[in-house]
């Protein structure tokens, strides 16, 4: 009976490795990432660029792997599709983002104001920055 519950509790951990190694739960459309956001009273960090897109691809192998840390206990991720037309319409409503590069990120508060953004390749330490900046202006907001 213990090596029944030893061998349940090693396959129970194999089923889970593959989740905690692939990064926050990613949404893939941005009204429901903004409404989660509020709802959970988390910062939401927004992708917003191609599949093709090397750049957004990147940033997508930072947050998978972890090097780029947004703990789901702070943060919604959110990585959608610039190619669609109501994603495109709501992202340009909601935010602003200058150059035009992808991809272009996003973090926000909770209530939906955009604390900081940046556009283009980027580093794990350039996506630190950001949220650092996007922590100090959290901080001024209150």
């Amino acid at each position: 009976m213990k090596t029944l519950a030893a061998l349940t509790s090693v396959l129970a951990l194999f089923t889970l490795i593959p989740a905690i190694a692939a990064g926050p739960e990613k949404i893939t459309d941005l009204a429901e990432a903004l409404s989660k956001a509020q709802s959970q009273n988390k910062t939401l960090f927004v992708q917003y660029g191609r599949e093709d897109c090397g750049n957004c691809q990147e940033l997508k192998g930072y947050i998978k792997s972890r090097r780029l840390k947004l703990p789901e206990a702070k943060f919604v991720y959110a990585d959608v599709n610039c190619d669609d037309p109501a994603t495109s319409r709501l992202f340009n409503e909601k935010f602003k983002v200058r150059g035009s590069t992808l991809p272009f990120v996003v973090v926000v508060a909770p209530d939906g104001t955009q604390l900081a953004a940046r556009t283009g390749y980027g580093t794990i330490k350039q996506y630190d920055d950001l949220l650092r900046d996007a922590a100090k202006a959290s901080k001024t907001k209150e």
